[in-house]
């Protein structure tokens, strides 16, 4: 069994904090999955799959970084400084009636996520922004950073002292802004030759192991394109007024638009991330989906760099991106695997038809989301037939219980002192985690007749 972890105010509890004996990730006992049937440790799922999913750790933050994350107010207008050195652009319909309102900082978007890059240099006559800003004009750097996003932010202002240290940062040990900044030296030398550079998407089997070096990183085009160019390379024109959206399976999705949760342009998913299985395994599966990557990446771990966890509001914004990408995979798995689903097809000719579309002229071409597609119409539909039937069979509920989460609770405030966390608000994983498990056990003291021999229960979320 992994090391305990307990309050030294108060005494331990039935659901002690432990490392995973498999990746070192802080766990909840009431996590675990079972026992090894030859060590006898507690094995996991949550953070490495019970073993299967080795990561490289990830790396102490710059000095200079760590310092800051330090400091709360800095914490506070994280998302300001991220967004005046990405390389790229975000695009989300962002609800700022939550993201301004009062309260706990709350990040909530609506729709699809996508990042975007544009040209290395701007049009004449356009400002630069973006990764341009690393490139172009660059003895006026600060100044054209601070004015391409503007002073208007409710989160706070940034310090033209605090930008150039972190733009001093980023220079010095990010892999993607020294790529930039040598595209930048070849600009100055002569800005009339006309040429574009390739975001390399398959960086060799193996690679995710290690940091990127810049050759692997980036592919230099004079001339006409490369047939060599891959479909998930991202290219990035001369100058263009138009902008590429990356895919999010590109190794460097993540360090493109984070450069300060990924300080060293650090690889982030890839679709061939083996999965290390026990030899004889029947599983089909050979590697680490989306999901378990980034269930993996966001972990605590205290013998790894912390920069992820402990930025505040950015990793808000972070995990959103991350579902979002998530989301994103399972439509897209859907829609490439419509012949597996088959059997629906009745059903979904139904559907149109239910909703007037009788004119096969002008219903287009659909795309069937089973009821195990968890959030879809189907799923939501029979999860309400199947509580009607309940009510059918048994009557009308007795108890309608309402479920909130407290951020004072000590298995919370245990997990942030384990690590040195400020505020819980800052941690939304951990607080959706143990939600979970206050859950499951007040489920489990109805089914065994704790309080009371239930008939039948339902819950939703």
């Amino acid at each position: 069994m992994g090391e305990g972890f307990s309050s030294s105010s108060s005494e331990a509890t039935n659901n002690p904090i432990l490392e995973c004996p498999s990746c070192g990730a802080l766990v909840w006992q009431s996590e675990s999955t079972g026992r090894d049937p030859r060590t006898k440790e507690l094995r996991f799922t949550i953070c490495c799959n019970q073993g299967q999913i080795k990561l490289p750790p990830m790396r102490q933050p710059p000095p200079v970084l760590e310092k800051l994350l330090q400091c709360k107010q800095f914490r506070e207008t994280i998302r300001v400084y991220n967004s005046l050195l990405a390389f790229t652009s975000i695009g989300a319909n962002i609800d700022y009636s939550v993201v301004f309102g009062r309260g706990p900082f709350t990040f909530r978007i609506q729709g699809q996520t996508y990042h975007r890059i544009g040209s290395l240099i701007p049009k004449p006559g356009l400002p630069p922004r973006y990764l341009q800003l690393y490139i172009f004009d660059t003895a006026n750097e600060v100044k054209n950073r601070l004015e391409a996003l503007g002073q208007t932010t409710s989160e706070g202002k940034a310090t033209e002292a605090t930008l150039k240290v972190l733009i001093e940062m980023v220079d010095t040990n990010n892999c993607l802004a020294k790529v930039f900044r040598r595209v930048r030296d070849r600009y100055e030398a002569n800005s009339e030759e006309d040429f574009t550079i390739s975001l390399i998407s398959d960086k060799g089997k193996g690679k995710q192991y290690d940091l990127p070096q810049s050759s692997e990183v980036v592919g230099l085009i004079v001339g006409e394109m490369s047939d060599t160019i891959c479909e998930r390379d991202i290219v990035v024109k001369f100058q263009s007024t138009n902008l590429t959206e990356i895919r999010d399976d590109h190794p460097l999705y993540m360090s493109l638009q984070y450069p300060l949760l990924f300080p060293y342009g650090e690889y982030g998913f890839n679709t061939e991330i083996p999965l290390h299985l026990e030899e004889g395994s029947s599983r089909t599966r050979k590697f680490v989906s989306i999901r378990q990557f980034y269930a993996s990446q966001i972990q605590t771990r205290l013998k790894e760099g912390m920069t992820l966890i402990k930025s505040g509001r950015l990793l808000h914004q972070y995990v959103v991106d991350v579902y979002s990408s998530i989301e994103e995979d399972r439509l897209r798995w859907h829609r490439l695997n419509q012949d597996v689903l088959r059997a629906e097809l009745y059903s979904n000719v139904c559907d149109a038809v239910g909703k007037g579309d009788t004119d096969a002229r002008t219903v287009g071409k659909r795309f069937i989301l089973p009821p195990s597609f968890t959030g879809g119409p189907r799923y939501l539909i029979e999860k309400y037939h199947d509580a009607m039937a309940i009510c059918r069979q048994f009557g009308n509920p007795d108890l309608f219980i309402t479920m909130t989460a407290n951020p004072n609770w000590k298995e919370i405030k245990d997990h942030l002192a384990a690590y040195g966390g400020d505020s819980p608000n800052d941690r939304p994983d951990i607080e959706c985690r143990v939600f979970k498990m206050k859950l499951d056990q007040l489920l489990d003291d109805f089914k065994k007749g704790t309080f009371l021999r239930p008939i039948h229960r339902r819950y939703s979320l």
